[in-house]
């Protein structure tokens, strides 16, 4: 298969030095990464540009916006651009990895799955941005797995199942999924018995007899458990054979020994759950479904699934999950090919220390993280150790580019064990020495929630002038009525989710005046509504809201650029353990914006 970047065709000295590339260019603009449009009026970013852009950008409409700024090649302009302008453009545009799907004649290699009556019943339940993406990954899931020659998947971070579904029923795959939400894997066996129901129904209809199936009624193995980033190639193995064992030994297993840290599991076969323990799962709280740990022995290090090889897969495994597969890939002999795509780089635990160093660094003598200072606690609405400031955070409307992962990142991804010390032991960035090695190679959370942010369906909406961008102006001078009267509301996380709500219960907002709309948001927040206020900012800086959704267009150059740099180094790591990897867009990316999938074979 042909990718758009292949390390069995480019020299690794290239790729180390587009690597660099990268991170100097990311550095260079750091100003940029960190200024979010929430606060474009409040700290006055447009007046950061050079002032030779801001003369050319000035006053451009959001169709002139998307042609002048986003578009590959820049066909029409009011004015000469300075060189500055055209160099940063066409080096944004020359760094970042193309994301558009490989041609039809190319994708014919991933072939087409043998699924005859099944298409209906498997997409029965799901939406059809994950039905595009797991017909897509499915079809290359089953390339690799012919390739390998192995028939075994393990797919971490399931959900409700619907790829390992696919993969099981759609492609004879034998597959066992892995998710941390008990409840998840309620649904996942739910669906899964509707399928096997359906294909019965069908073979008893053509006359087949029920045990003569065969393997494409073979549902898969659903374990839950909590994929933590010390968990060690042992403990997973036996995660997965533990699985198969229970379902074997009508779900009782018992392994004497010492516990196995951080992996708490539960099994549940999708074919043996009954009504009642459906119900039970589904009342259960996320203590419950941790509660009991599994323990191994010594001779768990040589544990080998039973048919001694398969492929770890994930369909957008979210923060530390995407770097621990890799590393349980690199170091697991069984596991002889990946397929990995993934998502919410922000999320990842050395995202928010990076971060949290920074801030503590900038504070005034006297200032705390908890108390005082930048962080003064007016308002109850919970504690700086589980979550960064409010600088770290973009908004949660529309106006911060329709960035498809979610920004709000749970308690668990900052107070995971890998983290308990204070320290990111096994950094999802970067991964690679190489990387490690460089100057500034530290990024922090803003760029890297830049990097996933819906840079195609953002520039769509502006070529077709979406009456809906307005509301990126009402809510960055929102910003400054919020920071006004409670400053604390916007530095912390619970503030910012309080925030979110209450512009979401807002309809139509684009069709109503600015003084209505803050009126209606400040109610709900339960602020005060100062309708002069929210006059006088409607004449003064509503005006110049075109020039912010330019603001937003030139820092969103970059993020494709932070993405690459991320997933160059997940690719250099491989390397530097003896594995080559391709990296391939298999999704459109104006339905799924994290469209890129990691595929490695050992050799």
């Amino acid at each position: 298969m042909s990718g758009y970047m292949d390390t069995t065709r480019i020299p690794n000295q290239q790729l180390q030095e587009y690597a660099r590339q990268l991170l100097v260019f990311i550095n260079e603009y750091e100003w940029l990464t960190h200024a979010y449009v929430v606060e474009f009026f409040k700290k006055n970013h447009w007046s950061n540009l050079p002032v030779k852009w801001q003369q050319c950008l000035l006053g451009l409409t959001p169709p002139e916006i998307a042609e002048s700024v986003m578009d590959d090649v820049t066909t029409k302009t009011r004015c000469v651009w300075p060189l500055s302008l055209l160099a940063y453009k066409a080096t944004a545009k020359a760094l970042s990895i193309p994301r558009y799907p490989l041609p039809e004649e190319e994708q014919e290699q991933f072939g087409d799955s043998d699924m005859g009556d099944l298409t209906y019943c498997y997409r029965l339940h799901v939406k059809p941005k994950k039905r595009h993406e797991i017909d897509n990954l499915a079809r290359v899931i089953n390339s690799t797995c012919s390739e390998t020659g192995t028939r075994r998947v393990v797919d971490v971070g399931s959900g409700q199942g619907h790829l390992s579904r696919l993969l099981s029923f759609g492609y004879g795959l034998s597959v066992t999924s892995i998710e941390a939400v008990g409840c998840h894997i309620t649904g996942a066996a739910k669906f899964d018995r509707k399928v096997q129901e359906f294909i019965e129904k069908k073979k008893r209809k053509i006359g087949e007899p029920s045990d003569t199936l065969g393997s494409h009624t073979v549902p898969p193995e659903h374990v839950v458990c909590t994929v933590h980033p010390q968990i060690t190639v042992e403990e997973f193995l036996s995660v997965i054979n533990t699985s198969c064992k229970q379902n074997e030994m009508d779900n009782t297993t018992s392994n004497p020994g010492g516990e196995c840290k951080d992996v708490k599991m539960n099994v549940a076969s999708s074919n043996k759950l009954t009504d009642e323990e459906r119900s039970s799962c589904s009342k259960s709280t996320a203590s419950d479904l941790q509660r009991d740990k599994m323990s191994c022995d010594s001779a768990s290090s040589k544990l080998k699934l039973e048919d001694s090889s398969f492929l770890l897969a994930g369909l957008h495994t979210c923060a530390d999950l995407g770097p621990t597969m890799l590393r349980v890939f690199a170091q697991c002999q069984s596991a002889c090919a990946l397929a990995s795509v993934p998502c919410c780089y922000m999320k990842m635990t050395c995202a928010v220390e990076n971060s949290k160093a920074k801030c503590k660094a900038q504070l005034e003598p006297g200032d705390s993280l908890q108390t005082g200072g930048l962080f003064a606690d007016d308002v109850n609405i919970g504690k700086f150790e589980s979550y960064p400031p409010r600088k770290l955070f973009a908004t949660n409307e529309p106006s911060a580019g329709d960035a498809k992962a979610d920004r709000e990142f749970d308690a668990e991804s900052v107070d995971s064990p890998s983290n308990s010390g204070g320290v990111c032991s096994k950094p999802g960035f970067p991964m690679s020495k190489w990387v490690k090695g460089q100057k500034g190679c530290d990024v922090d959370f803003e760029p890297l929630e830049l990097g996933c942010h819906s840079f195609d369906v953002y520039h769509n909406r502006l070529k077709e002038n979406d009456p809906n961008l307005i509301i990126q102006g009402y809510r960055a001078l929102l910003e400054i009525l919020i920071q006004k009267q409670c400053p604390s509301l916007i530095q912390k996380h619970a503030g910012l989710r309080l925030i979110k709500r209450a512009l979401g219960k807002i309809k139509k907002g684009h069709e109503i005046p600015f003084e209505d709309y803050a009126a209606a948001a400040l109610k709900k927040l339960n602020l005060e509504d100062d309708h002069e206020a929210s006059c006088e900012l409607r004449d003064s800086l509503l005006p110049q809201w075109c020039n912010l959704i330019t603001f937003n267009c030139v820092r969103q150059l970059l993020g494709p650029v932070v993405e690459a740099l991320v997933l160059v180094d997940r690719m250099l790591f491989l390397l530097e353990q003896g594995i080559d990897s391709r990296l391939v867009p298999i999704f459109d990316p104006r339905v799924s914006p994290r469209n890129f999938v990691l595929l490695a074979t050992k050799r």
